[in-house]
């Protein structure tokens, strides 16, 4: 029989020494400080020896607590591993999906019948609170990220679509806009988290916004439900609206143009050879990383638009592969 502390004081152990303080810890972990504390100085008394340098402002590891925090990620990143093989092992026909609410929401659950259709026999399973440290581990088998990354990327399974943006708004609100500078008269809806995407579709379009009004909404969702309301134009990325933009429930009157971030789909590279991680992949690059063309309801607005001399629409977005 192994001779070790206990499990689960040396995976709370991992967890605190994250944290400048037992009180810091204790909050994010809903513990009490004094139960933390007790946890700890229990491993001290195992070890016989300080894993912390406890001082007025808080808690710092000593060369042995940063010793047992590099063994303990080691060890728990293998079992982990380890766990998720086992777990994964003749799963069968399923693909477990890591992506934001956001973008599961708007990118994929509009589409993803499509995917059922052709594929009745496969299971999905999504997980909105997953990262690239759960896909290395094998808790996710796809997981789709959006923004800037560290290069080089950490995983070698990658896709990448150049992300695009614009306003869009209802059909109705259509009449008000006959050019960008008329913007300016409805009021521009923002997501609370992403306060500066109307200034960066702004400086792509070359358009100055002095002097519009602006409504604040919680999430990107509430968002465009009042642009689909008829409350005002919403900035979006060209993904998240497409089934909108096809049902006519919104237009893009401006079209959408290319700026300094991406949407990764990353495979896990034990996964790649699963039959249903495979036909997923692929269904992903043909239907939603693919070029968006402009559906019928938009064509058209557009059309009337461009009679005008008045747009020119950005080309759509490029797609990559690295293996």
């Amino acid at each position: 029989m192994r001779k070790l502390p206990i499990l689960k004081s040396l995976h709370l152990f991992e967890a605190v020494s994250e944290f400048p303080s037992f009180s810091k810890a204790a909050e994010q972990l809903n513990m009490t400080a004094g139960a933390v504390s007790y946890q700890m100085r229990l491993l001290e008394d195992w070890f016989g020896r300080r894993l912390f340098v406890r001082h007025s402002s808080g808690v710092r590891l000593t060369s042995d607590g940063e010793q047992l925090k590099r063994s303990c990620a080691s060890a728990f990143t293998m079992l982990e591993k380890g766990c998720y093989e086992l777990r994964r092992r003749d799963a069968g026909r399923s693909v477990v999906v890591g992506c934001s609410t956001t973008f599961l929401l708007h990118g994929l659950l509009p589409r993803i019948g499509a995917f059922r259709e052709l594929h009745q026999n496969i299971d999905l399973v999504f997980e909105t609170d997953a990262d690239l440290d759960a896909l290395a581990v094998g808790a996710l088998d796809v997981l789709f990220v959006s923004g800037l990354l560290k290069r080089p990327l950490p995983v070698r399974e990658v896709h990448v679509s150049n992300e695009l943006i614009g306003p869009v708004c209802a059909p109705a609100t259509l009449e008000a806009i006959k050019s960008r500078e008329d913007i300016l008269s409805i009021p521009l809806l923002h997501e609370a988290a992403r306060l500066d995407a109307w200034s960066e579709w702004a400086s792509a379009a070359a358009i100055c916004l002095e002097g519009s009004r602006h409504v604040v909404f919680d999430t990107f969702s509430l968002a465009v439900e009042a642009a689909k309301s008829g409350l005002g134009a919403a900035i979006s990325s060209q993904i998240l609206v497409r089934s909108n933009l096809e049902k006519g429930e919104l237009v893009a009157p401006f079209g959408f143009v290319p700026v300094n971030r991406s949407i990764y789909m990353f495979v896990n590279g034990r996964a790649q050879s699963i039959a249903a991680v495979k036909e997923f992949e692929r269904w992903v690059l043909s239907d939603i990383l693919s070029r968006n063309h402009l559906p019928s309801p938009l064509q058209a607005a557009t059309r009337q638009i461009r009679r005008a001399g008045q747009l020119k629409l950005p080309a759509g977005p490029m797609l990559a592969s690295t293996r």
